[in-house]
C-alpha cells in the first residue's frame, strides 16, 4: 500500500511538472516505478506530445537496461531510450563547428595531448566506441561527456533546443551517472526550454559501486520519494540488508519468509586459484541448495579463472598492459577479437545457426554458391571444431587463417610476421613474445573463458550482476585480491579512506541483495576481531560456520 502511495505521488508530481528523485533500495521495484511513470505519461500526454512533435527521454546506464525498458513499454516510439552517452551525443552532434572548437580546447587540457597539427578540411567529429583519434575527428565515451558538458554549459540555445525536444527526461540508475551530467540536467535542462523540462531520477545511492558515479544527489529542485518494499528477497535476507543499511529499512513481501543466510569464516587464507565449490558444495547441498540455481559472485577474475581453467590466459593478458585483462574479457584486443570470432563461428556451426554462420564467414574467400561449396565449408568447420578440442591457441589460429575461415586484422597479421624475427625493436619484440606465449596455451583456456563470458557457468564478478537476481547466491570475499575494496576494514570501521569504505559497503550490499531465497557469504581470509564481531551481528551467530577451510 505504501508503494502504491509513492507511485500515486509520482503521478501527482508529474502532473505538476516538478523535478523529482526516487530512492529505491534493492528489490524495491525501481524499474517498475520508472516504467509505471513512463506508461502514465504515455496515457495522459500522448496527444499533447504528438501534436508538438516532442518525445520523452529515458536515459539508462547500460544497453541491457535500455533493452529491458524498451520491451516493458512496448518499444513505444514516443519514448527515446538510450544510454547517457547516446543521449548527450544526440544533443550535440549537429553542432559540428562548436564541437571541433571544444575538442581542440579539450585536447590541450590533457596530460598527453594528441597531435592535431594536421586536421582534415571539413572535419566531421564522430562518436566511436572502437577507437579515438582526434585528428580524424574520432572521439570516444570520455570525450562525449567532456564535450557535452562544455557545449551545454556555455551555449544556452543548445540547451533550449534539446529541452524543448524532450520536455520530460528520466534517468535510470542515477547514482552511476557522472556528477557533471547530473549538474547539466538539474542546473541547465530543468526548466530551461520555452516549456518546463521535467527531470526524474530513479536509483539507489547505496548501489553506487563505480568510482565515477555521483552517488547521493540532493538538490533544491527535487521532490524526493523513498520506496521501502523488497519484492525480491526472503525475510532472513532482508533482515541482513537492514542491518547493513539501517538508514533505509525494507519490508519483505507477505509470505516471503522462507529463506536462509549463512556466514562462512576461515582461520587461514584460501589460495587465490582454489575453487570454493570444492568445499562449499557438499555443505550447501545439505541445506537444500540446488547447484544449477546457485550463482557464485567473486570480486576478482583471478579466482574465477582458476576455478574455470583459464588462469594462464588471464595472467598473460594482465601482464600485457594496464587494460589487458579488460580487453581480453571484452574481446577488443586484436588477438582476443579474433579468438572471440573463432568462438562465435564455432558456436554458430554447432548450433546450426546458418544465418549467423554466413554473416561470420569470410565471404570473399568462402563463397557458398553450389552444393560442393557447402560440403567443403562444412568439412572445414568440422576441422575447426576438432582442432579446438585438442590443439593450442597457435594451432587454431593457423587453421582459421590457412583455411580462410576468418581474416585476421592488420595488427594481428603484422605481429604474426615477426614471430621468428631476431632484430626487432623493444615494442615489436614485446608483441612477438606475447603472441608466442599466447600461441603456446591450450585452446581449452579460450573455450573456458568464452563459457564464462557467455554466462554459461555459475560464476560472475560482483560488479557484473548489478541489477540481476538469483535464487541462491554465494558471495566470495577475498580482501587480498584487490586494493580498491576491503570488507574487513569496512566492517571494523578502520578504513581511513572513507570513500573506499563507502564503496566497499555499497558493493557488499549489492552482492547480498541479489539473492531471492538463500544467501551465503564466504570469507577466504581471516577477519580481524572487530570485523568478525560486526559480521556476526549482521548475520546472527546461529548462521555462522567456522573451520570449513
Amino acid at each position: 500500500m505504501a508503494e502504491l502511495t509513492v507511485l500515486t505521488r509520482i503521478q501527482q508530481v508529474l502532473d505538476a511538472r516538478r523535478d523529482f528523485l526516487v530512492e529505491a533500495g534493492a528489490g524495491a521495484g525501481k524499474t517498475t516505478a520508472l516504467v509505471h511513470s513512463l506508461l502514465y505519461l504515455l496515457r495522459t500526454r500522448r496527444d499533447e506530445l504528438e501534436r508538438a512533435g516532442k518525445r520523452i527521454a529515458c536515459i539508462t546506464y547500460t544497453n541491457v537496461a535500455k533493452e529491458e525498458i524498451r520491451e516493458r513499454i512496448g518499444d513505444d516510439p514516443l519514448v527515446y531510450v538510450g544510454t547517457i552517452h547516446e543521449f548527450l551525443w544526440m544533443a550535440i552532434q549537429d553542432h559540428q563547428s562548436e564541437l571541433l572548437d571544444a575538442l581542440i580546447a579539450h585536447n590541450q587540457t590533457l596530460a598527453r595531448p594528441q597531435d592535431m597539427a594536421e586536421i582534415k578540411a571539413n572535419l566531421v567529429v564522430e562518436y566511436s566506441d572502437r577507437r579515438r583519434r582526434y585528428a580524424d575527428g574520432l572521439i570516444s565515451h570520455d570525450e562525449v561527456l567532456a564535450l557535452a558538458y562544455t557545449l551545454i554549459t556555455t551555449r544556452p540555445k543548445l540547451v533550449r533546443i534539446t529541452a524543448d525536444r524532450f520536455p520530460v527526461i528520466f534517468v535510470d540508475e542515477y547514482q552511476d551517472t557522472f556528477p557533471r551530467t547530473i549538474e547539466v540536467l538539474l542546473d541547465h535542462f530543468a526548466g530551461s526550454g520555452t516549456s518546463v523540462c521535467t527531470i526524474g531520477l530513479f536509483g539507489d545511492s547505496m548501489q553506487k559501486i563505480y568510482n565515477t558515479g555521483v552517488g547521493k544527489v540532493t538538490h533544491e529542485r527535487l521532490v524526493s520519494f523513498t520506496m521501502h518494499g523488497n519484492h525480491r528477497c526472503a525475510e532472513p535476507i532482508v533482515d541482513v540488508l537492514n542491518r547493513i543499511r539501517p538508514e533505509l529499512r525494507q519490508v519483505h513481501d507477505a509470505g516471503n519468509t522462507d529463506g536462509q543466510v549463512h556466514l562462512f569464516l576461515t582461520r587461514k587464507p584460501l589460495g587465490g586459484d582454489a575453487d570454493p565449490r570444492d568445499v562449499l558444495t557438499p555443505v550447501l547441498d545439505s541445506y537444500g541448495w540446488a547447484p544449477e540455481r546457485t550463482k557464485y559472485l567473486v570480486l576478482t577474475h583471478r579466482r574465477i579463472a582458476g576455478a574455470l581453467g583459464y588462469q594462464d590466459l588471464l595472467a598473460l593478458y594482465t601482464k600485457r598492459y594496464a587494460t589487458g585483462r579488460d580487453d581480453l574479457l571484452e574481446g577488443t584486443e586484436p588477438y582476443a577479437q579474433l579468438l572471440k570470432s573463432v568462438e562465435e563461428l564455432s558456436s554458430a556451426f554447432e548450433s546450426r545457426n546458418y544465418a549467423q554462420l554466413t554473416a561470420l564467414l569470410d565471404g570473399e574467400h568462402l563463397a557458398i554458391t553450389r552444393h560442393s561449396d557447402k560440403v567443403r565449408t562444412t568439412r572445414t568447420l568440422q576441422g575447426l571444431i576438432d582442432v579446438r578440442g585438442t590443439g593450442t591457441v597457435g594451432d587454431v589460429l593457423d587453421y582459421v587463417i590457412s583455411s580462410r575461415l576468418l581474416t585476421p586484422s592488420g595488427r594481428v597479421r603484422a605481429i604474426e610476421r615477426t614471430l621468428q624475427a631476431t632484430d626487432l625493436d623493444e615494442r615489436a619484440q614485446k608483441d612477438a613474445d606475447f603472441a608466442n606465449a599466447l600461441r603456446a596455451l591450450s585452446y581449452h583456456q579460450v573455450v573456458n573463458l568464452t563459457r564464462f563470458r557467455d554466462e554459461l557457468t555459475p560464476f560472475s564478478t560482483q560488479h557484473g550482476v548489478k541489477g540481476a537476481e538469483f535464487e541462491n547466491v554465494v558471495v566470495i570475499i577475498d580482501d587480498q585480491a584487490w586494493n580498491q575494496f576491503n570488507v574487513d576494514r569496512m566492517l571494523s570501521g578502520d578504513d581511513h579512506i572513507r570513500a573506499r569504505e563507502t564503496r566497499t559497503r555499497n558493493l557488499f550490499y549489492v552482492c547480498c541483495s541479489r539473492a531471492r531465497k538463500r544467501l551465503a557469504v564466504v570469507f577466504t581470509t581471516p577477519l580481524g576481531q572487530e570485523a568478525e564481531a560486526m559480521a556476526r551481528a549482521w548475520f546472527g551467530s546461529a548462521h555462522v560456520h567456522e573451520g570449513m577451510f
